[in-house]
C-alpha cells in the first residue's frame, strides 16, 4: 500500500496546486509539511502575476519588493513596489540591521550596535538567534551547507571572519570560525596564512559562499566549500587594471557579485578609475569551488556609479541595479542617495531614488521561499560552557584544532513578521 508520504515530491506539488485556496482552512492543520509547501506554490503564482521578488537592505530595514518588468522592451516603465517589512519582531522594537546574507530560503542578519546574529526564514516566521564567540575585531559574515542537504537546517553553517590589530603581537591577524546548527557550537577553524582581502560581499551558490578578493592589487574570486571546510581560487572573467593605470582617483576597480536562479554566479564590472563607463555582466556556466566557465550576458555604456548590488533578470535580458552614493562625490554637503536602476541594452530605468541614512549600506537579492524550518534551541536558564578538545576534521579540511564553545539563548526566540 502507498503511504501519503511516499508520493513523489513533484506529483504532491500538481496534487496541492490544485487545491482552490478558498479550501486551505480545511486542510492546513493535516500536514505542516503541505501547509509549507501550499504557501509556497500560493507566493510563486502570486509572482508570476505581480513581477520579480526581491530582498532589499534600505536605511537598517529589510524590505519585501517586487519589480514588475513586463514591457520593459516596449517603453513600458518598470515598476517597483515596497512589501512587508521583515525587520520587525512580535513585541520588541524594530531591529537595525546592519547587512544582510541570503543562502537557499534563509537570511542571515548583523545587528547595528550588537554581536547577536538573527538566522529567519521568512516564508514560514521562523527565527534563531546566534551568539558569536568573540566580540572583537572586524568581520564578515557568511552562511551556506554542506553536501546538498539544504532542505534540513541541521546541515547549514555560519562562517565567520575576523580580522583585528593584535597588541600583543604587534600586527592585523584574522580568525575564522564556524558555527553549526546542529551541535549548536563556535570552532576556530586553523587557516594557513594568507595575504588576500575580502573586498566586496560574498554570495551563496549551491551551499557554497564565494566573495570578490585581492592580493597586490590583483583581483579574483575566494571560494568557501562548507562541506571541504577548504578556501578555493577562481579566476574572474576579465584582467584587473591596477593603480598604475588609474586615471581617476574617486573610483575604483569595480566588481560585484550576484547569484542566478540559486545555482549560478554573476559578476558585474567596470572600469570606472580609468574614465570607462563600459558595465559588463557575466553568467557562470558551470561553478565549483575549483573552477568556472563563463558566458557574457550584457554589455553596456551607462553612467552609474558605486554599484553595491545586483540581480540579472534572464528571461528580459536585464539588470536591476542598486548603487549609493552622491552626485557630486566632492560636495560635502550634498545627501548621500540610494537608488535602484534598470539597465538593459539602450534601457537606462530609474525606479527609487532616496536619501539613505549616514553609514547605511544597501544590498539587493534576489529572494526564493523555502520550506526549511529552523530548529528551536532550548530556552532553559542561561548557561554557557566552554570546552577545548581536539576536532577531528571532515575529510579534506583544512581544519586542524578547535575550540568549541556552546551558547543555549537567554531567552525564547521570537518571530518574524511573514512577508
Amino acid at each position: 500500500m502507498v503511504m501519503i508520504t511516499d508520493l513523489p515530491f513533484d506529483l504532491e506539488k500538481k496534487i496541492l496546486a490544485l487545491v482552490p485556496k478558498e479550501s486551505r482552512p480545511q486542510w492546513q492543520t493535516t500536514c505542516k509539511r503541505w501547509r509549507t509547501l501550499r504557501q509556497d506554490l500560493l507566493s510563486k503564482k502570486h509572482l508570476a502575476q505581480t513581477g520579480r521578488e526581491f530582498i532589499l537592505l534600505l536605511n537598517s530595514s529589510v524590505f519585501s519588493t517586487t519589480i514588475n518588468l513586463q514591457g520593459v522592451h516596449n517603453n513600458v516603465d518598470p515598476v517597483m513596489e515596497f512589501g512587508c517589512k521583515l525587520g520587525s519582531l512580535q513585541d520588541s522594537n524594530d531591529l537595525q540591521i546592519h547587512d544582510i546574507f541570503y543562502c537557499k530560503g534563509l537570511v542571515l542578519c548583523t545587528m547595528v550596535g550588537k554581536q547577536m546574529l538573527v538566522v529567519c526564514n521568512p516564508s514560514n516566521r521562523e527565527t534563531r538567534y546566534v551568539e558569536p564567540r568573540t566580540s572583537h575585531g572586524c568581520f564578515e559574515y557568511a552562511l551556506g551547507y554542506k553536501g546538498s542537504k539544504s532542505s534540513c537546517v541541521n546541515s547549514y553553517k555560519i562562517l565567520r571572519y575576523c580580522r583585528y590589530f593584535d597588541k600583543q603581537l604587534m600586527r592585523t591577524v584574522s580568525e575564522f570560525e564556524l558555527y553549526d546548527f546542529m551541535s549548536d557550537s563556535w570552532r576556530v577553524l586553523d587557516v594557513d596564512e594568507h595575504d588576500w582581502e575580502i573586498s566586496a560581499r560574498g554570495v551563496s551558490v549551491k551551499g557554497n559562499t564565494y566573495w570578490v578578493a585581492k592580493k597586490n592589487e590583483d583581483q579574483f574570486i575566494l571560494s568557501f566549500d562548507f562541506t571541504r571546510e577548504r578556501f578555493g581560487f577562481l579566476p574572474l572573467p576579465y584582467e584587473s587594471a591596477g593603480p598604475e593605470d588609474s586615471m581617476n582617483d574617486e573610483y575604483d576597480d569595480t566588481a560585484v557579485l550576484s547569484v542566478v536562479r540559486d545555482e549560478q554566479l554573476s559578476v558585474l564590472h567596470q572600469y570606472l578609475h580609468l574614465d570607462l563607463f563600459e558595465m559588463k555582466i557575466w553568467v557562470s556556466n558551470m561553478i565549483g569551488t575549483k573552477k568556472v566557465s563563463w558566458g557574457e550576458f550584457l554589455v553596456v555604456d551607462v553612467v552609474l556609479l558605486n554599484v553595491v548590488s545586483f540581480v540579472v533578470d534572464e528571461e528580459h535580458k536585464v539588470a536591476v541595479c542598486c548603487s549609493t552614493g552622491k552626485d557630486d562625490p566632492s560636495d560635502d554637503s550634498e545627501e548621500e542617495c540610494t537608488s535602484v536602476s534598470i539597465i538593459g541594452k539602450n534601457i537606462q530605468s530609474l525606479v527609487y531614488d532616496e536619501g539613505a541614512i549616514d553609514g547605511s549600506w544597501p544590498h539587493l537579492m534576489n529572494y526564493v521561499p523555502s520550506p526549511v524550518q529552523i530548529l528551536r534551541k532550548s530556552t532553559r536558564k542561561s548557561k554557557r560552557k566552554r570546552s577545548t578538545r581536539r576536532h577531528q576534521p571532515e575529510e579534506g579540511t583544512s581544519s586542524r584544532s578547535v575550540e568549541e564553545t556552546k551558547v543555549t539563548p537567554k531567552a525564547k526566540p521570537k518571530a518574524y513578521r511573514s512577508f
